[in-house]
């Protein structure tokens, strides 16, 4: 990998561009040609409906708010790793 100079690269910083993305190889952290951006588009998605016990609700939105994110990552999160879990499981019986 081919280096920038670092006086072009603090001229970037001192007018404001992002470096990090397209100078840093988040593997390597070495500076040099720009880094390819991983793409952040949302997967598709689909609206559900999810009824829960007032008390488990409040439980949630505590977490969330501890967590400082919304009532719907907090759900994802734990779905998530839920899932992560169960394949794991799943993967260990075999």
């Amino acid at each position: 990998m081919s280096n920038i100079p670092i006086e072009e690269l603090e001229q970037k910083i001192n007018a404001g561009e992002e470096v990090i993305d397209d100078y840093f190889d988040p593997k390597t952290t070495r500076v040099g040609q720009p880094y390819t951006k991983l793409s952040r588009r949302k997967s598709a998605t689909i609206q559900t409906a999810l009824d829960l016990p007032i008390t488990m609700l409040a439980e949630l939105d505590d977490l969330a708010q501890e967590l400082n994110i919304s009532r719907d990552a907090a759900i994802k999160m734990m779905l998530r790793r839920f899932l992560d879990e169960h394949y794991l499981a799943k993967r260990h019986h075999r």
